[in-house]
C-alpha cells in the first residue's frame, strides 16, 4: 500500500510539471499573438532557462522520492508479520480438556473417600495426665530415667487435624491436577453443544465458587480450628465438629466435585 501511494505521488508531481510547462507555453504564444511580434532573443533565453531549472527541480524531487521509497520499502519488508496476517496453519488447534478434567474429578473423589486419613495426623505422643499429678512425681522421674521414649506405657498416642493434604489436593500449593483448572474449564467452552452452553457456564461458575470457598476454609482450618492446635486422643478420631473450618471445607469440596460431574457430562455430550 505504501509503494502505491508513492507511485501516485510521482504521477501527480510529473503531471503538475507538464501542466505548468503547457500553461507557460500557452501564455507566451498568446502574448505573441496579441503583440504580433516575435519574442526577443533575451526572452527566449529566459524562458529556456526557466524551463531547464524547473525540469531540474522536478528531476531532483523524483530522485528524492525514489530514494525515500526504497528506504521505506526496505524498512517495511524487515518488519515482523502482524499476528492478524499470520497463516492460519500456524495456529495451534485447541485440545478437548475432558481427560484432564476427569483427572481432577478423580482427585477430589479420592480426597473425599479418604478424608479421615488425609486430615488427621496421629504422630504425636503425650505423657499421660495421671502421671503428671503431684502424687506420681517419683514415678514420673523413674520413667524418664529409663528410656521413656521406648516405653509405650509412659506416653499416649494423640492426634491433630491437618489441612496440608487438603490444600495440596485443591491445587492451591501448586501441586496436583487441579492446578490451572479454571483455564481448562474455559477451554471446554469450545467443545460444548449450543444447547448445553448456558448450563455449562452455570456449572463452571458454581465450581469456581466452591473451590474458592474450600480454599479459604481449609486455610483457616490450619490456625483457627481447635483440633488443629490442640491434641486429642486417638480414640476420638471419629468425633467430628461439623462447625469446624475443615468440615465446612469438606462440604465445599463435595459441591465442587458435583459440579465437575455435571461439567464432564456436558463435555462428553459435546464430543459425541
Amino acid at each position: 500500500m505504501t509503494m502505491g501511494l508513492i507511485q501516485l505521488f510521482l504521477v501527480a508531481l510529473m503531471w503538475m510539471g507538464i501542466h505548468h510547462d503547457a500553461a507557460e507555453a500557452y501564455s507566451i504564444n498568446n502574448n505573441n499573438n496579441n503583440n504580433c511580434n516575435k519574442p526577443s532573443s533575451q526572452q527566449q533565453q529566459k524562458t529556456a532557462k526557466t524551463t531547464i531549472n524547473r525540469r531540474a527541480w522536478l528531476q531532483h524531487q523524483v530522485s528524492t522520492v525514489l530514494s525515500s521509497s526504497s528506504l521505506v520499502a526496505a524498512t517495511w519488508s524487515s518488519l515482523p508479520v502482524p499476528a492478524a496476517h499470520a497463516k492460519s496453519s500456524d495456529k495451534v488447534p485447541l485440545q478437548n480438556p475432558l481427560e484432564s478434567i476427569k483427572e481432577s474429578q478423580d482427585t477430589l473423589d479420592k480426597l473425599l473417600s479418604n478424608w479421615k486419613r488425609a486430615t488427621i495426623d496421629c504422630t504425636f505422643a503425650d505423657v499421660p495426665r495421671e502421671l503428671l499429678e503431684a502424687k506420681n512425681k517419683e514415678l514420673l522421674l523413674e520413667k524418664a530415667s529409663t528410656f521413656a521414649l521406648f516405653d509405650k506405657s509412659v506416653s499416649v498416642e494423640t492426634c491433630k487435624t491437618t489441612n496440608r493434604i487438603v490444600r495440596d489436593y485443591l491445587g492451591v500449593t501448586g501441586k496436583g491436577p487441579l492446578v490451572g483448572i479454571d483455564k481448562k474449564l474455559k477451554q471446554g467452552l469450545e467443545f460444548i453443544s449450543p444447547d448445553d452452553l448456558e448450563d455449562y457456564v452455570a456449572a463452571l461458575e458454581s465450581f469456581s465458587q466452591s473451590v474458592s470457598r474450600a480454599s479459604s476454609l481449609s486455610y483457616a482450618a490450619g490456625t483457627a480450628d481447635f483440633d488443629s492446635v490442640n491434641n486429642f486422643s486417638k480414640d476420638a478420631v471419629d468425633e467430628t465438629n461439623e462447625n469446624s473450618n475443615l468440615e465446612q471445607a469438606k462440604t465445599a469440596i463435595s459441591q465442587a466435585k458435583d459440579n465437575l460431574d455435571q461439567i464432564i457430562k456436558y463435555l462428553e455430550a459435546g464430543s459425541a
